[in-house]
């Protein structure tokens, strides 16, 4: 059983003071508006991380988060709220995030990819131990994914990791 991650995360949701090129390109990203609001605001996040806007990403995915705690999309949310800090170098504070999503929702639709991530943030801590436990229970928890959609990157944290 992983046991808790506990990392002291500072104020990382705040934005960067944005220059000029930075601000335009953030503005071209359309906030969608459907009938469903809170679909809307993960949406809105996922497009900011696709752009490589990890800090804004993150403020709107902790939004999202605060306001709709129970939606559909709160496990993608939490997953890529990790993936927002994972991806900008800041393995330590997305761990929890991971590890979150993982214990609070095991058979959550990105339960399985936050356990994966979460082993990925663990080779960057350089906690390799951690790492591999994550890992092997992420091969007992989720086979199918072992073998299917996330194999590849499986391999190659595994690989990372130097687990057996």
């Amino acid at each position: 059983m992983l046991s808790p991650v506990v990392l002291s995360a500072g104020p990382t949701n705040v934005p960067p003071s944005p220059t000029a090129s930075r601000l335009a390109g953030f503005q071209a990203i359309t906030r969608p508006e459907t009938e469903d609001a809170g679909d809307d605001e993960y949406t809105y996040g996922l497009l900011l991380w696709e752009a490589g806007y990890f800090p804004e990403a993150r403020q709107q995915l902790s939004l999202f988060l605060e306001k709709y705690p129970s939606h559909w999309r709160t496990t993608y949310g939490r997953n890529l709220l990790g993936r927002a800090y994972l991806d900008d170098g800041k393995a330590r504070e997305a761990a929890p995030w991971f590890l979150q999503n993982y214990q609070l929702d095991k058979q959550g639709a990105r339960a399985g990819d936050s356990l994966l991530h979460l082993a990925e943030s663990m080779v960057a801590l350089k906690d390799t131990p951690r790492a591999c436990i994550a890992l092997r229970e992420f091969v007992d928890t989720y086979p199918l994914l072992v073998a299917g959609r996330l194999r590849d990157q499986y391999e190659s944290v595994r690989r990372m990791a130097g687990c057996v």
